[in-house]
């Protein structure tokens, strides 16, 4: 379906404006009070990234008709995230995971694979890069020697085991609208991911929002509410 806007501006160039324009985040599990006056919600959620190897979280996009007033449960974390039972956005497998991926939604899209380096997080634009692979987030860097892959118009780290050779981190640029998140490079070995890229091999957590991890964790995921 096309993307439900009210007005385009510099902040969300993509989707636009939803509803009055407010925004409301959720990095933790709690309850959303549908405010006085709302009948419609546009919500977005990444789900989680895999561990060890793990998969890129899931992304998805609803506009939800709600009633003023009710209390709706918001689930996000190291787990699927969830907008009561609209819609979700599963979490990444850990340790060689497949991708997590939007369910209920009017858009959804998948997480990259994770292998030896995390998957990228899906996105607004589409589905999440594998390790070795650039997409619309990228996939870390398999092993050392070899560069972390691109996401959105952004370009993926470098690093390797020995002391002699250039390192340089994944270069993003700054993120200033919520259509963007979820679309950073994937790291190099040993470098963790931005804004929701692949870690790449060695023993590095998952970048926010919702990249594959190497280490004991991937990255948390979250939740948008506009109205």
């Amino acid at each position: 379906m096309s993307i439900p806007t009210q007005t385009s501006n510099l902040y969300n160039p993509f989707s636009g404006v939803f509803g009055n324009g407010q925004v409301e985040t959720f990095s933790y599990s709690r309850t959303f009070t549908v405010p006085v006056g709302v009948s419609k919600v546009r919500v977005r959620l990444w789900g989680a990234g895999g561990s060890g190897g793990g998969g890129g979280g899931g992304f998805a996009m609803k506009v939800c008709n709600v009633t003023p007033g009710s209390n709706i449960a918001v689930t996000t974390g190291y787990s699927a995230s969830s907008f009561g039972t609209f819609v979700s956005a599963t979490q990444g497998a850990n340790t060689n995971g497949v991708g997590g991926t939007g369910v209920g939604g009017d858009i959804n899209h998948t997480g990259g694979q994770g292998s030896t380096a995390g998957g990228g997080v899906a996105n607004l634009f589409g589905n999440g890069g594998r390790p070795g692979q650039p997409g619309t987030s990228g996939g870390g860097a398999i092993a050392s020697g070899n560069t972390g892959y691109a996401g959105l118009n952004t370009s993926g780290g470098f690093h390797t085991s020995t002391s002699s050779e250039p390192k340089y981190q994944p270069v993003t640029h700054p993120i200033f609208s919520m259509d963007f998140l979820g679309t950073g490079p994937g790291g190099g070995y040993n470098q963790m991911g931005v804004n929701g890229g692949g870690t790449g091999g060695g023993s590095t957590a998952g970048s926010f929002p919702g990249g594959g991890g190497v280490g004991a964790t991937g990255g948390y995921g979250f939740v948008i509410v506009e109205y």
